[in-house]
């Protein structure tokens, strides 16, 4: 096996690292600017984590707030954020899913007390403190068995679905870390809680899990967030078609399939 791999930049160059180089490594040798500003990376087409070690010749693009793409992996650490913040304030909270959205992200939560406006700001409040804690977005790839007695112990039942559904008995799972958070998730992540500039929580929808009425009603907080104040600001600005997303709401609607993403 070489040591080395070929790493084709958009600029046409075709340099050669060692084999397990990061996309972080190659955005500093590059500019410290753009390793600053770096958000996540995408290789062949793959969008992944900055510290994710390159094994292979690859087409390489460092992605920042000038990019679409980096939008997505941006609100999927926003709905990151959100988790970690409910489980600091309120830790007898179980976990579903949290991806991003077109317009944000949300995160699925079981809990017997319904959360209300005053705990929605007091979330959002958490969620600005562990933006100023700078805590990373850090990946690690466990045995099963170990994934799921982790969340077993916490009675996480739906983490503990989503593992036995879409992982094998033999293979090694993925959890991402942020703090004292812990979620079976693929990534890709931004680096840090800091790199998260502008939020805002907006309604609480709920839903039975799995689609079915005998099982527990589930909360799900809807959330958007952008790379800047000023977008978040224009976009909280009314508009016809739009209002509506920023009023508060409480919507059953059924849901059944489970991407296996945090």
């Amino acid at each position: 096996m070489a040591d080395n791999i070929h790493v084709k930049l958009p600029d046409g160059s075709d340099k050669e690292f060692p084999r397990g180089t990061t996309a972080l490594e190659i955005a500093k040798g590059i500019s410290p600017r753009l390793a600053d500003a770096a958000l996540a990376a995408k290789t062949n087409g793959d969008l992944i984590d900055l510290t994710r070690p390159l094994e292979k010749d690859t087409a390489l693009r460092i992605l920042t707030d000038r990019d679409p793409e980096a939008l997505e992996v941006y609100r999927h650490s926003s709905a990151h954020l959100l988790a970690a913040a409910v489980l600091e304030l309120f830790p007898e909270t179980k976990l579903g899913h949290g991806p991003p959205t077109e317009s944000g992200f949300f995160y699925d939560f079981y809990r017997p007390t319904p959360f209300t406006p005053e705990d929605l700001e007091k979330i959002e409040k958490k969620m600005q403190e562990l933006v100023k804690q700078d805590i990373p977005y850090a990946r690690e790839f466990v045995p099963r068995d170990q994934g799921l007695a982790e969340f077993k112990k916490e009675g996480d039942f739906m983490k503990c679905h989503f593992v036995e559904q879409f992982t094998k008995p033999d293979e090694k799972i993925s959890i991402y870390r942020t703090g004292k958070f812990a979620d079976f998730c693929r990534g890709p992540h931004i680096p840090s809680t800091g790199k998260i500039k502008a939020f805002k929580l907006l309604n609480v929808a709920g839903a039975y899990w799995l689609g079915d009425e005998k099982n527990p009603q589930l909360q799900r907080i809807y959330g958007t967030s952008f790379f800047s104040k000023k977008e978040l600001e224009d976009r909280k600005r009314p508009r016809s078609a739009t209002t509506a997303c920023w009023a508060s709401s409480w919507i059953y609607f059924p849901f059944r399939n489970w991407p296996a993403r945090g």
